[in-house]
């Protein structure tokens, strides 16, 4: 995706995340041993759901608001959570939903 994608699709620039990242005092290679991933740099620029979740929470944010173009066609976010494959990550996201719900 290049930049006149992003602008378009009002989605953050790679690179921009990467600089946010790095201003909160850490990356996608801490953020990917801390959860047992191997790698994460796929959320940049497809749609993981896990690993988005993530990244938003080490920026502060929600994927929604990072990725907006990925949250805004219908597609089934929680069919998307159902195929990740991670444990760690899908109990992340069960626990972020439930202390959502508390």
């Amino acid at each position: 995706m290049d930049t006149k994608q992003h602008e378009q699709s009002g989605d953050w620039h790679p690179a921009d995340v990467v600089a946010e990242l790095r201003k909160r005092g850490t990356s996608l290679r801490k953020i990917a041993k801390a959860n047992a991933y191997s790698h994460i740099q796929g959320a940049l620029t497809r749609s993981w759901v896990g690993p988005e979740k993530l990244i938003a929470a080490a920026i502060g944010l929600r994927p929604e608001e990072i990725w907006p173009s990925r949250y805004q066609d219908g597609v089934s976010r929680e069919h998307a959570e159902k195929l990740t494959r991670n444990r760690n990550a899908r109990r992340a996201i069960r626990s972020s939903r439930q202390k959502g719900a508390a």
